[in-house]
């Protein structure tokens, strides 16, 4: 197989020119960006980075998982034995770094996924050559991933959102290239890694172990030899080792949310969250997402069929399985919570969300232009090779995704407005990245988002519809110019209006994090003082008051302070802090008569007291 010269070097040319645009832009934002997010997740990941790296006391009772911490220890270690010191500032900007580099490979393993699933070949003279569209798919896949919040604006926050997108990604390659090199030591090799892959992402989150049943349910649909079993297997054993042995010496297994999820008396709410966030999947992608859902899902029905597996065919069912067990496991874990954007959650599904639109733009780029008198019944779902069932078995291959998706869209839209009455409680911004500006522009109101989250949707579907009736004149018959362009310009509108949401929804969220950040900054204020108390009077604990103060914020002050240890008490039950120095809300002294206010947190509604004799007088 050969390349065409120039045409490789153009892409190749605007690839690193978007790659070196994309490291640049990042890591300018990691240099100028405020303090961590003001939520327990951050500082805790923070924390145990700075504990790994040699910094601080071992954390206490962390319900995170270690790997996000566990890859910016070394870079905390480094610091730590160089000028830049160990502080929650400086450790922050080291996990953005880290965050970086894993968006920018993300745009290079999204534009190869794009290029292996989509590739369609013809022959001039005796050589076999790529087609142009798997040069453009691969492009399109680069930009949407360089664009998408998912990966750009989760990257502006230190916890591993986009090393998880940068995981599936690297699995749907792996199986892709399994199903392209079937049968050769190449292929079992890329079972193995995406195995390994697969396993250790759990350390990066509890729900990576999605990913994990869809590797194996893959290779059982996909009827792998044994020694690509055996090739997968050690890829899972190898990975599942590493991450068990982080858990245990971390100590940091999930295990009261693993308790809180195992509850079986949540009603219909999961049916609902379900809904919500494959609704939140089509929004943010612009129909993308919904479309290679359903494209999978068509795909793993027809592989019992299937006489050869494609790369597209496997990479689909990969991720359609891996994506529906992401919201199923969504929709059972957000139960319970008032917040508007529980119902529209786009978090748990986000690390889907490019490889699924990489995906899609890969099914109906490499469908094959039909004859007009086979436009209406096309065979298998989205597959470029032979069908692999009969035509009378599944309705058309467009219409059968396509009415999936508008289907899906429709009825979670109608279940999200139905109940957006009781979720009145203000959206996290950060849980909703990849739809952001709407939350923004319509004031945060969930039927209103949900409407226009269906909008979108249905557009990319419409678009995809259009590119979908893609033909080959007849014998005899004129090609009109106009139409003959008609499939190429929906693709392009609707590649444009996924990268124009992107783009609007990073700065967006940019801002917004820029924003949050500075907040974050001026709630630590008393750090100084108590350093200063460390220092001077041997201090070596600071408490919280359990009752005024949030979680997030005792992991503000560990995250600055980490050589002491940090303790919850609640004062209103007599408890006896663990210093005289107390973090507790503004109004302590009319609860205890010997408090002494030491200073305010300027974005915060809670101070540094000093409490005598470390005990609280009530009034």
């Amino acid at each position: 197989m050969q390349r065409d010269t120039p045409q490789v070097f153009v892409w190749a040319s605007v690839g690193m020119g978007v790659l070196l645009a994309v490291l640049v832009v990042h890591l300018r934002t990691a240099v100028v960006a405020g303090g961590p997010v003001a939520v327990p997740d951050i500082p805790a990941y923070l924390g145990i980075a700075q504990w790994v790296g040699g910094d601080g006391l071992t954390p206490d009772g962390i319900p995170f998982q270690p790997g996000y911490g566990l890859l910016i220890a070394p870079l905390v270690a480094i610091s730590q034995v160089s000028l830049l010191g160990t502080q929650g500032e400086v450790v922050h900007y080291l996990a953005l770094v880290v965050n970086s580099l894993a968006a920018t490979a993300a745009v290079v393993v999204a534009g190869r996924l794009g290029l292996v699933c989509s590739q369609r070949r013809r022959v001039v003279g005796a050589t076999e050559r790529l087609g142009p569209q798997s040069w453009q798919v691969a492009g399109a896949a680069g930009l949407i991933a360089a664009v998408h919040p998912s990966l750009s604006s989760a990257s502006r926050i230190a916890w591993p959102e986009t090393l998880l997108g940068l995981a599936v990604l690297t699995v749907a390659l792996a199986v892709a290239f399994a199903a392209k090199a079937a049968g050769s030591g190449a292929s079992r090799q890329a079972w193995a890694r995406a195995g390994l892959v697969a396993t250790l992402a759990v350390a990066l989150h509890a729900r990576m172990i999605v990913l994990v049943a869809a590797v194996v349910l893959t290779a059982l649909l996909c009827r792998i030899g044994r020694r690509a079993w055996a090739s997968l297997g050690g890829g899972l054993l190898f990975g599942s080792a590493a991450t068990a042995v982080a858990l245990s010496l971390t100590g940091t297994w999930p295990t009261e949310r693993l308790s809180e999820a195992a509850q079986l008396d949540r009603g219909a709410e999961p049916i609902l969250t379900v809904a919500g966030q494959l609704l939140a999947l089509g929004g943010g992608t612009v129909g993308l997402g919904i479309i290679g859902l359903a494209a999978g899902v068509w795909m793993a029905i027809g592989l019992a069929h299937a006489r050869r597996l494609e790369p597209l065919t496997v990479a689909l069912v990969c991720l359609a399985l891996g994506a529906l067990g992401a919201v199923l496991l969504g929709g059972w874990t957000l139960t319970g919570s008032e917040r508007a954007d529980a119902l529209l959650y786009g978090r748990y599904v986000d690390p889907w969300a490019v490889p699924l639109a990489v995906a899609a733009l890969a099914w109906f780029a490499a469908r094959p232009a039909l004859p007009r008198s086979e436009s209406a019944t096309s065979g298998i779902v989205a597959s470029p090779c032979p069908p692999a069932i009969p035509r009378s078995t599944l309705p058309s291959s467009g219409s059968a995704v396509v009415g999936t998706a508008v289907a899906v869209a429709v009825l979670a839209c109608a279940a999200v407005i139905g109940v957006a009455g009781g979720y009145d409680a203000a959206p996290r911004r950060i849980m909703t990245l990849s739809f952001s500006p709407a939350w923004t522009w319509l004031g945060e109101r969930l039927g209103a988002v949900a409407v226009a989250a269906l909008v979108s949707t249905l557009l990319g579907v419409l678009l995809v519809a259009v590119a979908l009736r893609r033909r080959a004149p007849t014998s005899g018959e004129a090609t009109s110019p106009r139409a003959a362009h008609v499939p190429e310009i929906a693709v392009g509108a609707l590649i444009a209006a996924v990268l124009a949401l992107g783009a609007v929804a990073t700065v967006s969220n940019h801002r917004h994090l820029a924003d949050v950040g500075a907040v974050a900054r001026d709630q630590v204020a008393a750090a100084e003082p108590v350093s200063d108390a460390v220092e001077d009077d041997g201090l070596t604990c600071l408490a919280h008051d359990r009752t005024s103060v949030p979680d997030y914020a005792l992991w503000l002050y560990r995250l600055e302070l980490p050589e002491i240890a940090h303790e919850r008490v609640t004062l209103n039950a007599g408890d006896r802090p663990c210093s005289e120095l107390v973090i507790a809300d503004d109004d302590l002294a009319q609860r205890c008569t010997n408090a002494r206010h030491l200073i305010d947190e300027p974005a915060a509604s809670w101070a540094l007291w000093r409490l005598a004799g470390r005990r609280c007088i009530g009034v």
